[in-house]
């Protein structure tokens, strides 16, 4: 793949990730219009109400965009929305509607599984991984990731939508897995991988603050990484904070390009 279809690729799997997010909810709403695909989860978080766009199969659409968010500025929903850092008509219109740089930008990546090998060796007996199958397992995974937005709303928020993805019928999807990390029986890591057309995207991977500095972060990524490799998938997409992306590479991952980040808040 050339650069251009390996960005695609990450943006149709990261679109196809947010409206199965949205299946396991009873109220979310899908809508897909004019290339566009947006997200209303019924929740106030910025993580589950998302904008995305395929730029490959439309022409932009300046006035359905604003449309967007006018509905969700109606309802006082947080929202992000994501681009690449080259596409400055995106980020334009962006800003027509007032939308704001998150200040943080994130980095695409992309690994050729064909040839990944393991480069952690599983030794640490302490350390094992478990797809995430019961109620308790699901609020545990909903527990570490809000623990990255601790005393915040998104705290809450995320709390919320694992509970209610508990009650729902899609819990036990092979192609949405949810991944934890146990130290000495503890559950300290999580990470989440889904598949669509031979595409592995890596989401979700956080460890709690007091487990930090002990490679498990690396360890988690390798075995996602195993995993993805076993379902047979091609290629693994993710998207990296700037500090990680040298772990990252030394996983086997290349650099992509730069997305740009902006909210309504």
């Amino acid at each position: 793949m050339n650069q251009s279809e390996q960005k695609q690729v990450m943006i149709n799997n990261l679109t196809a990730k947010i409206k199965e997010r949205a299946n396991f909810l009873e109220q979310a709403k899908i809508y897909e219009k004019d290339g566009f695909t947006f997200i209303d989860a019924y929740l106030p978080s910025y993580n589950f109400n998302a904008v995305t766009f395929s730029e490959t199969e439309h022409s932009l659409q300046r006035n359905t965009f604003k449309e967007i968010i006018d509905y969700y500025n109606s309802k006082k929903y947080p929202i992000n929305v994501w681009c690449w850092e080259q596409q400055t008509d995106i980020i334009s219109l962006f800003k027509e509607t007032e939308l704001y740089d998150y200040g943080t930008d994130y980095v695409g990546m992309i690994a050729n599984l064909q040839n990944f090998q393991p480069t952690i060796p599983d030794t640490n007996k302490d350390f094992h991984f478990e797809k995430a199958t019961s109620t308790e397992q699901f609020i545990i995974f909903g527990g570490i990731l809000s623990s990255l937005y601790k005393g915040t709303n998104e705290e809450k928020q995320i709390n919320i939508y694992f509970e209610k993805l508990t009650q729902s019928a899609l819990l036990d999807n092979d192609r949405f897995q949810h991944i934890i990390g146990y130290f000495q029986d503890r559950p300290v890591a999580i990470g989440s991988i889904f598949f669509t057309d031979k595409i592995a995207g890596l989401y979700d991977i956080a460890i709690l603050k007091s487990e930090r500095g002990k490679g498990l972060g690396t360890k988690l990524t390798n075995y996602l990484l195993e995993t993805a490799k076993a379902e047979n998938a091609a290629y693994c997409t993710l998207q990296a904070s700037p500090e990680a992306e040298n772990i990252y590479r030394k996983l086997g991952f290349e650099t992509i390009g730069t997305l740009k980040v902006f909210v309504n808040f």
